[in-house]
C-alpha cells in the first residue's frame, strides 16, 4: 500500500496540476468563482491551441501527399 500510495504522490502528472491548482487558489484568495473562470479560460486556451496544431498537421500531410 505505501509503494502504491508513493506511485500516486510522485507522479508529475498529478502533482504538478495539483501545484498549479493550489498556488491559482492562493494567489486568487480561494475565489472558487475566479479560480473556475481561470481554469476554463485556460483549457479552452489549451484545446484551441491542440485544434490549430491538429488542423497545420493535416494541412501540411494535405499538401505533401
Amino acid at each position: 500500500m505505501k509503494k502504491l500510495i508513493e506511485q500516486g504522490l510522485y507522479n508529475p502528472t498529478i502533482v504538478l496540476p495539483m501545484v498549479e491548482l493550489m498556488e491559482l487558489m492562493v494567489s486568487l484568495d480561494f475565489n472558487l468563482g475566479q479560480v473556475g473562470a481561470v481554469m476554463a479560460t485556460r483549457g479552452a486556451r489549451a484545446a484551441l491551441h491542440r485544434s490549430r496544431g491538429l488542423l497545420a498537421h493535416r494541412q501540411v500531410a494535405a499538401v505533401s501527399a
